[in-house]
């Protein structure tokens, strides 16, 4: 395993099933800070499509980077017409997979995220995300919400796009970053290969 850690990158972190929207550009999301109030969701529940929804990861570290994918277990959204007013969303932990590596570095990289290192699966084997509001905004809206992982709730906002058909939010696909120190993510990395903090996400979020 420590001949591996240096191989080892931090990423992932679910979670940000964000809203059923997406990063609009590629600006950051801010530095995540106490929770927000949620507000009462108003008008119609949507269920998300698990197996047509994806989260996609990326780190980095000094010598290079890993991405992969990480699944929803289940999710919902509330929305008046095409605006997005509440949402909950699951995060299945334990199937964070890595998708640049193949055989035996892939599965020890795989164990040691999922390991007490970083995400404590076997321990925290779910994470969430809760809307707490979305607005419009010049550039299309801005998510905000509270992402628990490992027992921990911090709350994040970042711009969103929403795609709709037929008056209903359908899909969404974007881009937020996150800083993991705030969830207890503290692994360094080997001292000549330290790892970056932040993890980044790619959404990828259909309706049902």
């Amino acid at each position: 395993m420590k001949q591996f850690t240096s191989k080892a990158l931090i990423v992932l972190s679910f979670v940000l099933v964000a809203s059923l929207v997406a990063c609009k550009g590629n600006s950051p999301a801010e530095l995540a800070g106490d929770v927000y109030p949620v507000e009462a969701a108003k008008g119609t529940s949507y269920d998300i499509d698990t197996a047509a929804s994806i989260i996609e990861w990326g780190a980095s570290k000094v010598t290079g980077s890993h991405n992969g994918t990480v699944n929803l277990k289940s999710g919902t959204f509330t929305a008046e017409g095409e605006t997005i007013t509440g949402g909950n969303f699951v995060i299945d932990m334990t199937t964070i997979e890595n998708k640049d590596l193949t055989g035996e570095y892939k599965g020890k990289l795989e164990g040691h995220l999922k390991d007490t290192d970083f995400f404590e699966v076997g321990k925290y084997p779910i994470g969430t995300f809760e809307i707490a509001s979305v607005t419009k905004t010049e550039n299309g809206f801005e998510a905000r919400g509270n992402l628990t992982m490992k027992g921990i709730s911090k709350g994040i906002r970042f711009p969103v796009a929403i795609e709709t058909e037929n008056g209903k939010p359908k899909k969404a696909t974007g881009t937020a970053e996150i800083n993991r120190q705030q969830w207890g993510i503290v692994y360094k990395g080997m001292p000549d290969d330290l790892i970056n903090d932040t993890i980044t996400l790619k959404l990828s979020l259909v309706a049902k």
